[in-house]
């Protein structure tokens, strides 16, 4: 069973502009489950423990609280080695670019062309192989917030 922690739940977060921007951007991550209600709706709720298999998802949160659009937003994410993500579940609210590492961030690719050597061989990546995600936004509006998600199952 894993609890809430920073190496459980943050690993590292790193805000990288791709250029210099200009308005301030606050990035926060939260960790959550879905679960039906006794009304039988879904309803995201946060996640003090996890057990191996329990899907989860990841959102973060990046708030632009500039009265200008911040623009070429990068983040560098190290996933943490207790679970597997699925690579295409990432998803947001406008568009993102999102690549894939897995040889502890030294080289990225979208997941379909990331390769591992194994044994002598090369083969397609997996979920499991991956060390580190990628993100990149064009343009976060003035004075909003956009939300990036991903789904992810504890190994």
């Amino acid at each position: 069973m894993f609890s809430r922690g920073p190496a459980f739940l943050l690993a590292a977060v790193i805000a990288l502009p791709i250029q210099p921007a200009m308005a301030e951007t606050s990035v926060s991550i939260e960790v959550v489950r879905e679960v039906e209600t006794e009304e039988g709706e879904r309803e995201l709720q946060p996640v003090e423990t996890a057990v191996p298999g329990e899907p989860l998802i990841y959102r973060i949160e990046l708030e632009n609280t500039d009265p200008v659009p911040a623009t070429s937003i990068g983040l560098s994410l190290p996933l943490d080695e207790s679970l597997a993500i699925d690579p295409e579940s990432v998803s947001a609210e406008t568009d993102i670019g999102v690549v894939f590492s897995a040889d502890g961030g030294e080289n990225f690719a979208e997941f379909s062309e990331l390769s591992v050597e194994e044994g002598g061989t090369e083969r397609q990546a997996q979920p499991t192989d991956l060390t580190h995600m990628r993100i990149e936004i064009e343009e976060i509006a003035a004075e909003s917030t956009i939300a990036v998600e991903y789904d992810a199952v504890v190994r």
